[in-house]
């Protein structure tokens, strides 16, 4: 839970990050720049951290721990360290060095001076890497201890001192809020670092990095890592194509985008990442002398939670998520029309959010077998899938079908990843897992469906309604579909509702 929270709260004070860019920004050309110029950076960070670098370093860890002095795994860390240091600096002066190239790769349909600003923006936003990383890092070293507290909350102090460098700046230095923006970014990312260290340091009783790279530990992790790292890559071309395509369309595009995942994103980070994060030390713990029985019950556990909180954050966000746009989003210069825009593309990407959490989590059980080459062979065919419908439908109904498409992919994506599973496990999910899914699943369209008269009744008054009408209209409407999906599940005996609230085992 502790997960879950730490998770929540963090990206809700990203939600309030992102309402202080709307209003000084709204879907403005420049914030296109800006999104484009951090998806590098960005990139080069998930690449090297945050779950390619714990799904490869925990389960070797754990192996250390359980078989080996705690010294040998402390000297692991290291080493690991020592290695990460050396790669993730190299690429940030590589990164600042080819930003007019990677400009132009990230935008290519931008106009000249639009590109212009992506490269000056690239050269200031890079450094944000190697903070970033080595948080990463911290982050694994404290979940394999069983210390979720700060790496999950760290995030929250890069979203308050980006946002509050614009509230504190714009209007009082002679200085473009667009750049105000990016070095608030980049002074989120060091303090995100720096309140992560102390707890480390206690941990692992050392922060010194080491060069003994050779070592075999060493060399397991990277053999783990490089394969998982290539499957990253491609989930992360994917978002880089829709950035590209969207870049063609229109100068706000590639805004509208990164407002409409912002959202979608919310859910996914609390219910679908946090249970996997849970689950990835569990799996692989589980996975060292224990019988795959037990393995596929746990993980089978962790997917019925995920699918009980994420089915109905899908129909909520599907069907009823242009209050939620409106509410975050439309002041100061994002307006009626920008909300407008984004409740389309947040719907379209929203049809996948199930899937986009089973990725995550199905992933996480080949990867607690450190078998990391399965899910990046999975996630190049979800790539060229999601290319291609992404030119085909963007070209054909708007920036709503690069969502469409990333949908689309995720969903194949996580049925492969399901069937190969099955295949290597000699089965996947009991019968009943998938009567208790069924049961969420018709519970979540009874209240979806008892939600549509409502929705439209609070549409058709909402722009003659002041904020504190749209507030409440909102939340009756939230808050009672939530309800019909709660009695559902317990009129239904849904096991999850009980765990949820403390009554299961």
């Amino acid at each position: 839970m502790i997960v879950m929270f730490g998770i929540g709260v963090s990206r809700l004070f990203g939600l309030v990050r992102e309402q202080v860019i709307a209003y000084f920004f709204g879907r403005a050309a420049t914030y296109s720049a800006f999104v484009a110029a951090y998806k590098l950076p960005n990139l080069v960070r998930v690449l090297l951290g945050e779950g390619n670098l714990s799904a490869s370093l925990i389960p070797v860890l754990a192996e250390r721990m359980r078989v080996a002095d705690p010294g040998e795994a402390r000297r692991l860390a290291q080493s690991v360290l020592g290695l990460l240091l050396l790669t993730v600096g190299l690429i940030t002066l590589a990164g600042m060095i080819a930003a007019p190239a990677l400009a132009w790769v990230v935008a290519p349909g931008f106009s000249p001076e639009l590109r212009s600003l992506v490269e000056r923006l690239v050269r200031i936003l890079f450094p944000t890497v190697a903070f970033l990383v080595a948080g990463a890092w911290c982050m694994g070293i404290l979940h394999v201890n069983g210390r979720f507290f700060w790496p999950n909350f760290a995030p929250l102090f890069w979203s308050v001192i980006s946002a509050g460098a614009l509230i504190a700046f714009v209007g009082r230095v002679e200085m473009e809020p667009i750049y105000i923006l990016a070095w608030g970014v980049v002074a989120g990312s060091l303090v995100q670092l720096l309140v992560q260290l102390p707890t480390t340091r206690v941990v692992l009783g050392t922060l010194r990095p080491r060069t003994g790279w050779r070592e075999p530990g060493v060399q397991r992790v990277v053999a783990l890592f490089a394969p998982m790292m290539i499957g990253t890559g491609v989930a992360q071309l994917s978002t880089l194509i829709d950035i590209q395509i969207a870049s063609f369309l229109t100068d706000a595009g590639v805004a509208t985008l990164a407002y409409a995942q912002r959202l979608y994103l919310l859910p996914l980070s609390l219910f679908g990442v946090a249970i996997a994060q849970v689950a990835l030390p569990t799996l692989a713990h589980d996975s060292v002398g224990q019988s795959i029985d037990v393995v596929r019950s746990e993980l089978a556990s962790s997917w019925r939670r995920m699918m009980f909180l994420m089915l109905p954050a899908s129909v909520g966000l599907v069907a009823f998520g242009r209050p939620a746009v409106s509410l975050v989003f439309e002041r100061g210069r994002f307006v009626a029309d920008d909300t407008n825009a984004v409740t389309w593309v947040l719907a379209a990407y929203a049809a996948g959010l199930v899937a986009y959490g089973s990725v995550r989590l199905l992933a996480t059980a080949f990867y607690a077998f450190q078998d990391t080459r399965t899910p990046v062979r999975v996630a190049v065919g979800a790539l060229f899938l999601n290319a291609a419908l992404g030119i085909g439908l963007a070209w054909t109904i708007g920036l709503p079908g690069i969502g469409l498409a990333t949908a689309s992919a995720a969903i194949a994506n996580a049925v492969t990843l399901g069937v190969l599973l099955r295949r290597s496990w000699g089965g996947l999910f009991d019968s009943q897992t998938w009567h208790a899914v069924t049961r969420m699943l018709t519970a979540a369209m009874v209240a979806g469906l008892v939600g549509v008269m409502p929705y439209l009744s609070i549409m058709d008054r909402w722009s003659a309604w002041q904020l504190g009408e749209r507030i409440g209209a909102s939340l009756a409407l939230y808050v009672g579909v939530a309800a019909v999906y709660f009695v559902v599940t317990a009129i239904l005996r849904v096991d999850e509702l009980d765990q949820l609230f403390g009554r299961g085992s």
